[in-house]
């Protein structure tokens, strides 16, 4: 029996137990809350390969609440915790869960790429209904940015703010495919970055709060964007209108693109960083060799 109102109290059962934030708490109070069809849960990417060293959103379900799952990755293999090796794209990811056997109605999917998740989010919502979801989501644009990270197997996170989508854009596409957003981590109090979102007949009459209640989410995260990538992103409200690569990317502000490149400064600073670092590695090269050298006499 759920909560009265209980999507606003969210926020009060944030909690870490394995996470890398204080999404157990939220995912924990969410299951208490709605009706979950199948105790099953996927996770992906998953960066580890082992339960211990990593920081799952799934580990508290599958040992507390004893759910089955399914864990996959770009890099990390381990078949003796369910842990597959894939590289995930929005064409292969329903074949895979076939390949896998995951229930048309899952409990939970956790997604995490840094870069295409909400192509293949949008993916599985057109053949899966998991009870709710996680995205990570780009802190780095303000509330009214429907930035899209491309729907292209070949870009990828290159450590600095181009990567994922905008809340707005994610909550655009889940509320196409019928599910609200109910709740998104603040770095500052939560310690992550990821947005939740539950199917629209599961949430049972309770208060869903607007995209603008998650305002303060809008944060500056990892290093400015030095190299000109911040063009690949999409306008998502103008993607949906016309389906056009071009007018997408033509469409985007340059206030929004600011919030990947930074200031003129920021990216000098950067590149100042970056060759500072470059220098004491060949300086250090050097060293190494030296020392090999008066070794070996």
């Amino acid at each position: 029996m759920s909560e009265e109102n209980w999507v606003s109290k969210i926020q009060a059962h944030e909690a870490q137990h394995s996470s890398q934030g204080t999404q157990d708490g939220v995912i924990d109070f969410i299951c208490e809350n709605i009706e979950i069809h199948n105790n099953f849960c996927i996770e992906f990417g998953y960066d580890s390969t082992s339960w211990d060293v990593g920081m799952p959103n799934t580990k508290y379900l599958v040992h507390e609440r004893k759910w089955d799952y399914l864990l996959m990755d770009g890099n990390c293999h381990n078949p003796e915790i369910n842990l597959y090796q894939h590289f995930i794209t929005s064409e292969n990811i329903c074949e895979l869960f076939e390949k896998y056997d995951v229930p048309t109605e899952p409990g939970f999917i956790s997604i995490d790429l840094d870069s295409t998740d909400i192509w293949v989010t949008d993916a599985i919502l057109k053949n899966y209904r998991p009870s709710f979801f996680s995205v990570e989501f780009n802190p780095n644009f303000p509330i009214d940015a429907s930035m899209a990270f491309p729907n292209d197997k070949d870009e990828f996170w290159h450590f600095d703010r181009v990567m994922g989508s905008s809340l707005k854009s994610l909550s655009m596409m889940a509320g196409k495919n019928g599910y609200s957003l109910i709740y998104a981590g603040c770095y500052s109090t939560a310690k992550h970055h990821d947005a939740f979102f539950i199917r629209d007949d599961l949430v049972n009459q309770s208060y869903v709060p607007p995209l603008e209640a998650f305002a303060n989410t809008h944060v500056p995260l990892h290093a400015v964007c030095i190299n000109g990538r911040e063009k690949i992103y999409l306008n998502y409200e103008i993607w949906l209108e016309t389906k056009d690569l071009e007018k997408s990317r033509n469409a985007v502000p340059k206030s929004w693109k600011k919030n990947i490149s930074g200031t003129f400064f920021q990216r000098l600073s950067r590149k100042r960083k970056m060759l500072m670092h470059s220098i004491f590695q060949r300086l250090g090269r050097i060293r190494r060799m030296l020392i090999l050298k008066l070794r070996s006499r």
